[in-house]
């Protein structure tokens, strides 16, 4: 007798997959993952261990995954749709960390925690990794692992100190990050081009006049490459601060050096240039600078 099983299961730091589980329920599916799209996280476990440990030991491992995410066997039925996506992420990211809580000695919980470093949602991860044992360190996942751990330790991210660095202002000067220790800076990566940027203007504008008076100020990086649509959309959107651009767009040196992923990006800097937070747009901006300015 056949029993249909549709559940979601997050397999990379960013995807979300919809995977449908046909399981016969006879002793020899008992120690067996079916092939076809639900087999798909035992692939990458397999993929990322290599061949020194057991078929057994690793659908085993899946199994209880499967099982701790989906007790009752049936996942929120998937619909594909963003919503339901953005919804059950945090509640899957979560559920990772418990399981690797409950299985340090489980490749799978190597490969999640592999997974969470590389999306930034691991904290202190050498000091996490040191709590898998010995063999699950030494194994060529734990390598790959320790490599996520050694990348998210080159990031720039809270508690590290904001790169410095020299760029030109719409009018030709120059200007430098670090003329501004002292103050409470906000460095905001945007361009003109960019839809996401120009609707957050507003709330930073908001936040500029209300905070400027309290030694807050703002510092616009742009990655326009068009110098008149940089400085047309900074008089459109009564941007009254700081702006630099070196006109290289993604090839900047300055966008490399903070590792910018996609705009908007801003990071809150303290008076002494550490970063305090990344990534304060909407509301959590304004909540962030009541806190610190009140």
């Amino acid at each position: 007798m056949n029993k249909l099983f549709s559940f979601l299961l997050l397999i990379t730091g960013n995807l979300i997959g919809s995977l449908r589980l046909s399981a016969q329920v006879s002793p020899a599916s008992a120690t067996s993952i079916p092939s076809g799209p639900a087999s798909g996280l035992y692939d990458t476990l397999r993929s990322a261990v290599g061949s020194s440990v057991p078929d057994a030991a690793l659908q085993q491992e899946c199994r209880d995954y499967i099982q701790y995410v989906h007790p009752d066997g049936n996942a929120a039925s998937s619909s594909g749709s963003t919503s339901t996506a953005s919804a059950i992420t945090p509640i899957l990211s979560a559920q990772k960390k418990s399981f690797i809580l409950i299985h340090p000695d489980y490749y799978l919980s190597l490969l999640l925690f592999k997974q969470l470093v590389e999306t930034g949602e691991i904290t202190r991860p050498q000091r996490r990794f040191e709590e898998f044992s010995g063999a699950l360190q030494r194994s060529a996942l734990g390598q790959a692992a320790q490599e996520a751990i050694h990348r998210d330790e080159q990031q720039v991210s809270a508690g590290k100190m904001a790169p410095d660095f020299t760029a030109r202002t719409p009018d030709g000067k120059e200007f430098r990050l670090s003329s501004l220790r002292g103050k409470y800076v906000l460095l905001d990566f945007w361009a003109s081009w960019c839809g996401p940027c120009r609707l957050e203007n507003p709330n930073i504008v908001e936040n500029y006049r209300r905070y400027k008076e309290k030694n807050f100020t703002v510092v616009s990086f742009s990655l326009d490459g068009n110098a008149k649509a940089w400085q047309d959309a900074i008089e459109a959107d009564h941007l009254d601060w700081y702006h630099v651009s070196d006109l290289k767009d993604w090839h900047s040196d300055i966008v490399k050096a903070y590792m910018v992923p996609h705009v908007p990006q801003n990071f809150l800097l303290d008076p002494e240039g550490k970063i305090i937070a990344v990534e304060l747009r909407g509301d959590a901006l304004g909540q962030e600078l009541e806190k610190i300015l009140k």
